[in-house]
């Protein structure tokens, strides 16, 4: 039932203004979603009365909780859950605020009943681990939206209710939909990551070392590239990489750890699968009518291992040499050249002696290259 006389007064509704009818018809349809006036007149504030919809849907209809009303039903301490909240990269709650549902209470309690095996700090850091693929997937997801839906509706004229119709299937969709997916695929992704704990030493080596090999591919000339295309060519361009080096890592049953603005960290299982990838990239990147370009370096031997991520001595020589490679060229050091001697033909170039940062002694590095006719 429509309250105008109270909207009215909190600033949400005027009579005489263009689009009024619009306006009553999003107000009602939110209130019907479960919106009470604070929440439009706060989301009125930051101008997001429409994206509401769409909050009211991921969130659910409650009931909703406190931190404080779940520290005293014995859920969990008010510093777990600060500790578990920051983690995952979520701004806290304020303890006295009801904004937790009941799988906002069920992740609590997974996390407690998970101390006990883990140990709270390596839970803290899976958690954060979580929490940064998360981001990326929120992110992805209002990428998707905006780039799909968003751009047509606004040119399109759509009304306030259209528009928040609009985010609130969205979503729906993933909210219902993005979860099972990610289900499926996790145990997958598991069987993969086990399949590289195996090859890179296992139990023999110790959880925090992995003997593997290393690269990092960094497309060149991109501030050229960024100030002489439009936004839509560049997200497309970068888009196409990004694609192409997940299928190329996949193939060659790597992973790709981290894309770092124009550059991408991968670790694989064998010295020649880092090889092809690196060389597989460097020509999809040269035969692309946008990208300018792309250089690589390789290393392998023993990798720290992270929460997600690798980090030791192997993993700088190959993050600077990239810096050293010309454009079109991949540089790998002493190790992993042997081993693609042994087992490809891939020709190996004149090696050259490099001050590297970080590094007291010279490093020597190969250029790796398909043999030529």
């Amino acid at each position: 039932m429509s309250d105008t006389g109270a909207w009215q007064d909190a600033g949400l509704y005027d009579p005489d203004a263009p689009g009024a009818a619009d306006r009553v018809a999003l107000l009602e349809h939110l209130v019907a979603e479960g919106a009470t006036v604070d929440d439009m007149v706060e989301a009125n504030r930051l101008g997001r009365l429409p994206a509401l919809a769409g909050h009211l849907a991921r969130r659910g209809r409650g009931p909703f909780h406190s931190p404080a009303e779940l520290a005293a039903a014995g859920v969990a301490h008010l510093d777990t859950f600060a500790k578990v909240w920051q983690a995952a990269g979520l701004p806290a709650v304020p303890p006295d605020e009801r904004d937790l549902n009941e799988q906002d209470v069920q992740a609590i309690r997974s996390f407690e009943s998970a101390v006990d095996l883990f140990g709270e700090d390596a839970l803290l850091q899976f958690t954060r681990a979580v929490g940064a693929g998360l981001a990326s997937i929120a992110d992805a997801s209002m990428a998707i939206f905006g780039l799909t839906v968003s751009d047509s509706l606004l040119e399109g004229g759509a009304s306030e209710l259209e528009y928040a119709r609009a985010l609130e299937n969205g979503s729906r969709l993933i909210v219902d939909v993005v979860p099972q997916v990610m289900e499926a695929l996790l145990g997958h992704h598991i069987d993969r990551a086990v399949d590289r704990y195996v090859a890179g030493g296992g139990d023999d080596v110790g959880a925090q070392l992995a003997y593997l090999a290393v690269g990092f591919l960094d497309l060149v000339e991109s501030t050229p590239m960024i100030q002489e295309l439009q936004p839509v060519e560049i997200a497309a361009a970068i888009a196409a990489f990004e694609q192409r080096a997940t299928e190329v890592v996949a193939v060659h049953g790597g992973r790709v750890v981290k894309t770092i603005g124009d550059e991408v960290m991968f670790v694989a299982t064998t010295a020649a699968d880092a090889a092809e990838i690196a060389l597989a990239l460097e020509e999809f990147a040269a035969g692309h009518t946008a990208l300018r370009g792309l250089r690589g370096g390789l290393a392998w031997g023993a990798l720290v291992r992270g929460y997600g991520d690798y980090y030791g001595p192997v993993v700088n020589i190959a993050a600077r040499a990239v810096k050293e490679a010309r454009p079109g060229e991949v540089l790998a050091e002493l190790e992993l050249v042997g081993q693609v001697q042994a087992v490809t033909a891939l020709r190996v170039g004149v090696p050259r002696e490099y001050e590297l940062r970080g590094f007291v002694e010279p490093v020597v590095l190969w250029p790796i290259e398909r043999p030529g006719p």
